[in-house]
């Protein structure tokens, strides 16, 4: 069982606290502060920088190297999404 829920809007612990929330392309945290945003394949942070790329099955960081893949992304997070998903795990769960 996955310790995460994300519905496509909101991302939640086991226990039902709310941690993040997508709001178009943006990330924001459960007060409402941009953490980051999704820019096409590209996840940026806060302040536009490229942290990751998603092409649909692996996710790699701004240097290119691999570091997870959507497989592994569902291990922790249960949930329906693909970009936002992952989104979700690489600034709340990672």
């Amino acid at each position: 069982m996955a310790d995460y829920k994300f519905d496509g809007k909101e991302l939640r612990d086991r226990r039902g606290s709310k941690l993040a929330v997508l709001d178009g392309k943006y990330i924001r945290d459960d007060r409402g502060s941009k953490v980051g945003e999704i820019d096409g394949k590209y996840l940026r942070d806060s302040r536009g920088s490229k942290v990751a790329e998603f092409d649909g099955k692996d996710i790699r960081d701004s240097r290119g190297s691999k570091i997870a893949t959507i497989d592994d992304v569902r291990k922790s997070i249960e949930g329906i999404g693909g970009a936002s998903l992952v989104a979700m795990w690489l600034f709340f769960v990672r």
